[in-house]
């Protein structure tokens, strides 16, 4: 296990708070906390001269947006989001907690705070805090369908040989999850369900929505091949039906972190060697 500096700390400590706040439509205290987080993490080295640059720069952009809300100024908007949340910019040191075989038939993992991630995710949600929420709400069956789906999605992987049965109880699991839950779920689910898939209800049927949005997010797990793809579309139209039954954002994550530790406790993790 990798240490941490108290700084260091404070500063993660300070964007998962700004996370929170911005998922429940707090825009002032997010606003406060990227700042001071920013600032912390500048002192601590996690930031870099050319990161607090790019931070300045899609905050400043993010601010545009609510004056000049132009479809060009947001496609730039969006990249520069995307550029932080695949660590696409330098000056960023995210911080290395982990890494090694999670169990010994799974293939190597390596445990990372990704900082660039939680600042993309913060702006995101900032962005959308006053963003429009659809009126209709599917209910709590298609909550529990989309529950179904997810474990329905784990018995897929098992069967076609991409993870096995491997229960653990990792040293590492409370950073894992406090990564997974602010700098995985709640990022990846903001972006997937509170935006791709709230922004097309918005102007097409429900299920095209879903299903367009749960496309996206299979196809952004491209790189562990195709079958990965697959399994990831499967589990976004679980995530997508929770998010849909009652429109609320933490809904979609929660189900997304627990999809993940059942993965990480019960079976190889990511997958099979």
């Amino acid at each position: 296990m990798f240490t941490l500096s108290s700084l260091t700390l404070a500063a993660y400590g300070l964007l998962a708070l700004g996370l929170t706040a911005a998922s429940l439509r707090q825009e002032a205290p997010g606003w406060i906390a990227l700042i001071t987080s920013a600032m912390l993490a500048l002192a601590a080295g996690l930031l870099q001269p050319l990161g607090a640059l790019a931070v300045a720069a899609v905050a400043g952009l993010t601010l545009a947006l609510r004056r000049y809300p132009r479809p060009e100024l947001y496609l730039v908007w969006i990249a520069a989001l995307l550029a932080l949340a695949v660590h696409a910019l330098p000056g960023f040191d995210n911080q290395l907690l982990w890494q090694g075989k999670a169990s010994a038939d799974s293939a190597p993992y390596r445990l990372f705070w990704s900082y660039d991630k939680g600042v993309a995710g913060l702006l995101l949600l900032l962005n959308l805090a006053r963003a429009p929420l659809p009126q209709r709400q599917l209910g709590w069956p298609a909550a529990a369908v989309g529950a179904l789906a997810l474990l329905f999605v784990l018995g897929i992987a098992a069967a076609t040989g991409v993870i096995g049965f491997s229960p653990k109880w990792p040293a590492w699991l409370l950073p894992w999850l406090l990564a997974n839950c602010f700098l995985v779920s709640l990022v990846e689910e903001a972006f997937f369900r509170a935006g791709i898939q709230r922004w097309l209800e918005l102007r097409t049927e429900p299920f095209a929505a879903l299903m367009a949005a749960s496309l996206l997010f299979g196809l952004a797990h491209f790189a562990g091949g195709w079958a990965w793809v697959g399994l990831a579309t499967l589990a976004g139209i679980g995530y997508g039906l929770i998010y849909a039954a009652r429109r609320q954002l933490w809904l979609a994550v929660l189900a997304h972190l627990g999809f993940n530790t059942l993965h990480l406790l019960l079976f190889a993790y990511p997958k099979l060697a």
